[in-house]
């Protein structure tokens, strides 16, 4: 005896689909990756004004999505457009311990580079490094959500914000 089921394409398509997605799910380590999805913008934004007060930071403040760039050192030249390739010495601490989790200094302050605003970095590198020039030395305080948002990432617990102190050494 034949079932019909089983002589429509798509039931045949439906029934792999449910087959591997099982499969898959029973494959995935759920307390290794979990992502964490709440809103931790108004806690980021505290942290950061925080942050900015015990350290009697100055500089050019610019809020931007909940991001503050302290412009430590103003550079020369233009600034980076869309996709144009910037070189940049880095540290990254996490705020507020300061624990560092990575520096182009552990590697030979060999400089890290990348295209502006194609989406290869965290998305406040992006905003933060196309408000500097060449010789810009900054500070990125970047919000959870224009990090890693809530994933962890090696050393970065889900919903961190950053601190990356950069130097900008070439724009390309």
């Amino acid at each position: 005896m034949q079932f019909s089921f089983f002589r429509r394409p798509m039931a045949w398509f439906s029934l792999c689909l449910l087959v591997v997605g099982g499969l898959l799910a029973s494959c995935q380590k759920t307390d290794e990756f979990t992502i964490d999805t709440k809103d931790y913008s108004a806690r980021d934004k505290q942290i950061i004004e925080d942050f900015i007060r015990a350290n009697n930071l100055t500089g050019t403040r610019l809020d931007t999505l909940g991001m503050t760039i302290i412009e430590t050192k103003p550079g020369t030249g233009a600034r980076p457009k869309r996709n144009q390739s910037v070189s940049a010495l880095y540290t990254g601490s996490l705020v507020p311990s300061g624990n560092v989790f990575d520096s182009t200094g552990s590697r030979g302050d060999q400089p890290f580079s990348f295209a502006v605003g194609a989406g290869q970095v965290i998305p406040g590198w992006d905003i933060g490094f196309s408000t500097l020039r060449v010789g810009s030395k900054a500070i990125l305080l970047i919000p959870s959500a224009l990090g890693y948002g809530g994933r962890p990432v090696g050393p970065i617990p889900s919903a961190s914000v950053l601190r990356f102190d950069v130097e900008v050494k070439n724009i390309q």
